[in-house]
Protein backbone atom coordinates (compact mmCIF):
# COMPACT_ATOMS: atom_id res chain seq x y z
CA UNK A 1 0.00 0.00 0.00
CA UNK A 2 1.21 3.49 -0.85
CA UNK A 3 0.08 6.69 0.87
CA UNK A 4 0.32 9.57 -1.58
CA UNK A 5 0.67 13.18 -0.44
CA UNK A 6 2.33 14.79 -3.47
CA UNK A 7 1.15 17.96 -5.18
CA UNK A 8 -0.22 16.38 -8.37
CA UNK A 9 -3.94 15.59 -8.53
CA UNK A 10 -4.44 11.87 -8.01
CA UNK A 11 -7.50 9.69 -7.39
CA UNK A 12 -8.44 9.03 -3.77
CA UNK A 13 -8.15 5.27 -4.04
CA UNK A 14 -6.73 3.37 -6.97
CA UNK A 15 -4.62 0.34 -7.78
CA UNK A 16 -1.43 0.73 -9.75
CA UNK A 17 0.12 -2.21 -11.58
CA UNK A 18 3.69 -2.91 -12.56
CA UNK A 19 2.48 -4.08 -15.97
CA UNK A 20 1.19 -0.56 -16.73
CA UNK A 21 4.85 0.43 -17.19
CA UNK A 22 5.63 -2.43 -19.61
CA UNK A 23 6.36 -1.37 -23.20
CA UNK A 24 4.70 -4.49 -24.57
CA UNK A 25 1.18 -4.80 -23.14
CA UNK A 26 -0.15 -8.28 -22.39
CA UNK A 27 -3.52 -9.41 -21.09
CA UNK A 28 -1.88 -11.90 -18.72
CA UNK A 29 1.66 -10.65 -17.93
CA UNK A 30 4.15 -13.21 -16.63
CA UNK A 31 5.11 -10.84 -13.80
CA UNK A 32 2.65 -8.59 -12.00
CA UNK A 33 2.61 -6.45 -8.89
CA UNK A 34 -0.46 -4.58 -7.70
CA UNK A 35 -0.27 -1.78 -5.15
CA UNK A 36 -3.16 0.04 -3.55
CA UNK A 37 -2.58 3.79 -3.85
CA UNK A 38 -4.36 6.03 -1.32
CA UNK A 39 -4.33 9.81 -1.56
CA UNK A 40 -3.90 11.28 1.93
CA UNK A 41 -3.90 14.95 0.95
CA UNK A 42 -6.43 17.12 2.79
CA UNK A 43 -9.97 16.58 1.57
CA UNK A 44 -9.27 13.04 0.33
CA UNK A 45 -10.28 9.71 1.87
CA UNK A 46 -12.35 11.31 4.63
CA UNK A 47 -13.46 7.99 6.15
CA UNK A 48 -9.86 6.79 6.45
CA UNK A 49 -8.83 10.11 7.99
CA UNK A 50 -11.62 9.87 10.58
CA UNK A 51 -10.46 6.40 11.58
CA UNK A 52 -6.71 7.17 11.63
CA UNK A 53 -5.74 10.19 13.67
CA UNK A 54 -2.02 9.92 12.83
CA UNK A 55 -2.65 10.07 9.07
CA UNK A 56 -5.09 12.96 9.51
CA UNK A 57 -2.58 14.92 11.58
CA UNK A 58 0.29 14.13 9.22
CA UNK A 59 -1.83 15.40 6.33
CA UNK A 60 -2.48 18.63 8.27
CA UNK A 61 1.24 19.02 8.99
CA UNK A 62 2.20 18.64 5.30
CA UNK A 63 -0.59 21.03 4.24
CA UNK A 64 0.75 23.70 6.59
CA UNK A 65 4.29 23.35 5.28
CA UNK A 66 3.04 23.78 1.71
CA UNK A 67 0.82 26.72 2.62
CA UNK A 68 3.65 28.59 4.34
CA UNK A 69 6.25 27.67 1.69
CA UNK A 70 3.98 29.01 -1.07
CA UNK A 71 4.25 32.46 0.48
CA UNK A 72 7.42 34.52 0.75
CA UNK A 73 8.89 32.43 3.56
CA UNK A 74 11.88 30.19 2.84
CA UNK A 75 11.24 26.46 3.19
CA UNK A 76 13.25 26.37 6.43
CA UNK A 77 11.01 29.04 7.99
CA UNK A 78 7.86 27.36 6.65
CA UNK A 79 8.79 23.98 8.16
CA UNK A 80 9.82 25.50 11.50
CA UNK A 81 6.55 27.44 11.69
CA UNK A 82 4.46 24.35 10.83
CA UNK A 83 6.27 22.26 13.47
CA UNK A 84 5.85 24.95 16.16
CA UNK A 85 2.14 25.44 15.42
CA UNK A 86 1.41 21.72 15.30
CA UNK A 87 3.10 21.16 18.66
CA UNK A 88 1.11 24.04 20.18
CA UNK A 89 -2.17 22.72 18.72
CA UNK A 90 -1.61 19.07 19.65
CA UNK A 91 -1.06 17.86 16.07
CA UNK A 92 1.55 15.06 16.13
CA UNK A 93 2.80 16.97 19.16
CA UNK A 94 4.55 14.11 21.03
CA UNK A 95 6.39 12.98 17.92
CA UNK A 96 7.29 16.51 16.75
CA UNK A 97 8.44 17.56 20.21
CA UNK A 98 10.72 14.51 20.56
CA UNK A 99 12.04 14.48 16.98
CA UNK A 100 11.90 18.19 16.09
CA UNK A 101 15.38 18.55 14.55
CA UNK A 102 15.10 15.34 12.50
CA UNK A 103 11.57 16.19 11.30
CA UNK A 104 12.63 19.68 10.19
CA UNK A 105 15.71 18.36 8.37
CA UNK A 106 13.75 15.57 6.66
CA UNK A 107 10.85 17.85 5.69
CA UNK A 108 13.20 20.40 4.14
CA UNK A 109 15.01 17.62 2.25
CA UNK A 110 11.77 16.09 0.96
CA UNK A 111 10.31 19.44 -0.03
CA UNK A 112 13.49 20.45 -1.88
CA UNK A 113 13.71 17.04 -3.54
CA UNK A 114 10.07 17.31 -4.73
CA UNK A 115 10.74 20.80 -6.14
CA UNK A 116 13.95 19.67 -7.83
CA UNK A 117 12.21 16.65 -9.38
CA UNK A 118 9.44 18.94 -10.64
CA UNK A 119 12.01 21.28 -12.22
CA UNK A 120 13.82 18.30 -13.72
CA UNK A 121 10.59 16.94 -15.26
CA UNK A 122 9.75 20.40 -16.65
CA UNK A 123 13.27 20.71 -18.06
CA UNK A 124 13.05 17.29 -19.70
CA UNK A 125 9.65 18.18 -21.17
CA UNK A 126 11.08 21.40 -22.65
CA UNK A 127 14.07 19.54 -24.11
CA UNK A 128 11.79 16.99 -25.79
CA UNK A 129 9.52 19.75 -27.12
CA UNK A 130 12.50 21.67 -28.54
CA UNK A 131 13.93 18.45 -29.97
CA UNK A 132 10.57 17.64 -31.55
CA UNK A 133 10.35 21.11 -33.11
CA UNK A 134 13.92 20.90 -34.41
CA UNK A 135 13.29 17.46 -35.90
CA UNK A 136 10.06 18.73 -37.46
CA UNK A 137 11.90 21.68 -39.03
CA UNK A 138 14.67 19.42 -40.32
CA UNK A 139 12.15 17.00 -41.78
CA UNK A 140 10.26 19.84 -43.49
CA UNK A 141 13.50 21.31 -44.89
CA UNK A 142 14.62 17.88 -46.18
CA UNK A 143 11.29 17.39 -47.94
CA UNK A 144 11.66 20.83 -49.53
CA UNK A 145 15.10 19.86 -50.92
CA UNK A 146 13.61 16.70 -52.42
CA UNK A 147 10.63 18.57 -53.91
CA UNK A 148 12.97 20.98 -55.70
CA UNK A 149 15.18 18.13 -56.96
CA UNK A 150 12.19 16.13 -58.21
CA UNK A 151 11.57 18.92 -60.75
CA UNK A 152 14.67 17.59 -62.54
CA UNK A 153 13.50 13.99 -62.51
CA UNK A 154 13.97 10.88 -60.42
CA UNK A 155 16.09 11.37 -57.28
CA UNK A 156 18.32 8.33 -56.60
CA UNK A 157 17.27 6.36 -53.53
CA UNK A 158 20.63 6.81 -51.76
CA UNK A 159 20.31 10.62 -52.18
CA UNK A 160 16.78 10.60 -50.82
CA UNK A 161 17.87 8.52 -47.80
CA UNK A 162 20.85 10.82 -47.18
CA UNK A 163 18.73 14.00 -47.35
CA UNK A 164 15.92 12.63 -45.16
CA UNK A 165 18.50 11.35 -42.66
CA UNK A 166 20.17 14.75 -42.23
CA UNK A 167 19.14 16.57 -39.02
CA UNK A 168 21.39 19.65 -39.26
CA UNK A 169 19.22 22.60 -40.35
CA UNK A 170 22.22 24.59 -41.66
CA UNK A 171 23.31 21.75 -43.94
CA UNK A 172 19.74 21.27 -45.17
CA UNK A 173 19.40 25.03 -45.83
CA UNK A 174 22.63 24.98 -47.85
CA UNK A 175 21.36 21.96 -49.81
CA UNK A 176 18.05 23.71 -50.49
CA UNK A 177 19.92 26.72 -51.94
CA UNK A 178 22.05 24.41 -54.06
CA UNK A 179 18.97 22.52 -55.26
CA UNK A 180 17.34 25.82 -56.29
CA UNK A 181 20.49 26.86 -58.27
CA UNK A 182 21.18 23.44 -59.80
CA UNK A 183 20.30 22.58 -63.39
CA UNK A 184 19.94 18.85 -62.70
CA UNK A 185 20.11 16.27 -59.93
CA UNK A 186 23.64 15.45 -61.14
CA UNK A 187 24.60 19.13 -60.85
CA UNK A 188 23.22 19.20 -57.28
CA UNK A 189 25.23 16.09 -56.35
CA UNK A 190 28.45 17.61 -57.75
CA UNK A 191 27.94 20.94 -55.93
CA UNK A 192 27.09 19.41 -52.54
CA UNK A 193 29.66 16.60 -52.54
CA UNK A 194 26.91 13.98 -52.20
CA UNK A 195 28.12 12.24 -55.35
CA UNK A 196 31.56 11.71 -53.83
CA UNK A 197 30.03 10.40 -50.58
CA UNK A 198 28.14 7.78 -52.57
CA UNK A 199 31.23 6.80 -54.55
CA UNK A 200 33.31 6.68 -51.33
Amino acid sequence: MVFYNGKEKKPEDTTIKLSDAFLQKEEEPELELKVRYLNINQGCNQELMKRCRTLREYSEFVTRIRRYADGKAAIEEAVDRAVTECIEEGILSDFLRGQRAEVIAMSIFEYNEEEEMKKLREGEREIWQRRGKAEGKAEGKAESVLEVLEVYGQVPEYVERRILGEKDIEILSAWLKEAAKAESVEDFLENTGLKESQNG
